[in-house]
């Protein structure tokens, strides 16, 4: 769900808006939205700023990325609120769901940061 989408919705949940002013404004979205085509691979490049070194290219099917978040419901639960737990206590609170991949996915347009060394590493999904 895209966040004109969601802001919409959240006004209609809130009473700030009624049903056909929501409709209305949902259509309005829906005509100015570009259309975008779902990207299919998510590519993460490392790059060192010597040529002569290795460079890393990944790239990974968008596909296999939301099937292997299906796997994540064989996981105890018990097991995945540890896990979460211990996401959280190194600065990572947030849970990655079959649910919300695409919202992932749409939050990894542009991703690229210069690290030590002289490397960067880029993160995007086309």
């Amino acid at each position: 769900m895209n966040n004109e989408r969601r802001r919409i919705l959240e006004m209609l949940a809130r009473g700030d808006i009624n049903v056909n002013e929501a409709d209305k404004l949902l259509a309005r979205a829906t005509e100015t939205a570009p259309a975008r085509k779902r990207p299919r691979y998510l590519y993460i490049l490392i790059e060192k700023d010597n040529e002569s070194q290795d460079k890393v290219n990944l790239r990974i099917p968008i596909k296999l990325l939301a099937h292997g978040l299906k796997l994540t419901r064989l996981i105890p639960p018990e097991v995945r609120e540890k896990i979460n737990l211990a996401l959280v206590k190194v600065g990572m609170s947030f849970q990655i769901t079959e649910d919300n991949i695409m919202d992932l996915v749409d939050a990894l347009t542009d991703i690229s940061v210069e690290i030590g060394g002289g490397e960067t590493v880029q993160i995007y999904c086309r």
